[in-house]
């Protein structure tokens, strides 16, 4: 994440979590490059019709990553790596998802951003916990959950190949993960099915 956010690196690329979204799905989509599949209560389009073929991810069924506390201006970095349209207008699948979750269209993006809640299932920064937690949450059991933002591409939901360029790119971002406490087990069931090592 360093090397894409270069406006606030000391805050945007550090890692503050590990957490996971329930029955979510990960995969490689026809583009070529990393997606993730909604549960079928909040699929729209594309999803629901060619959802059913991506397969559940792993043992847990929940997709797992790495959460950072986002620079605003590096936020709008990574929209632009992501290819976020933000002329899209507002979304109009307000009676199958929240407008909190999915605020816009996607437009003629490659993915569009959607806001969930994700389970944490390990904090990295205790700072960022108490921020977003409070400090009587802290103090409670049980699981902690919070709000995420997440790229999904809603057009292209079909699996795929990983293109050649992308494949030493997520080998390192899962060494990377790995090396801070992302489930080994879960990245080599799911991701090691499309992401070769190199």
């Amino acid at each position: 994440m360093h090397l894409r956010c270069v406006r606030n690196p000391t805050l945007s690329s550090k890692p503050v979590a590990i957490a996971r979204l329930d029955h979510w799905r990960w995969m490689i989509c026809q583009a070529g490059y990393a997606n993730v599949l909604p549960p079928g209560e909040l699929r729209i389009g594309r999803q629901f019709s060619e959802g059913d073929e991506v397969p559940v991810s792993g043992d847990e069924d929940a997709v797992f990553g790495v959460l950072y506390e986002m620079d605003p201006a590096d936020e709008l970095l990574l929209d632009g790596y992501e290819g976020v349209d933000h002329a899209a207008g507002p979304s109009r699948c307000d009676k199958k998802v929240a407008v909190e979750i999915r605020p816009r269209e996607q437009g003629r993006g490659e993915y569009n951003k959607w806001y969930v809640p994700a389970t944490v299932t390990r904090w990295l920064d205790e700072e960022q916990r108490v921020l977003r937690m409070g400090a009587a949450a802290v103090a409670a059991s049980g699981p902690q959950v919070t709000t995420v933002l997440v790229y999904v591409d809603e057009e292209r939901v079909r699996l795929g190949f990983p293109r050649d360029e992308y494949i030493p790119r997520m080998n390192r971002a899962i060494r990377e993960a790995v090396s801070i406490g992302f489930p080994k087990q879960w990245a080599e069931e799911v991701m090691r099915k499309a992401i070769p090592l190199n």
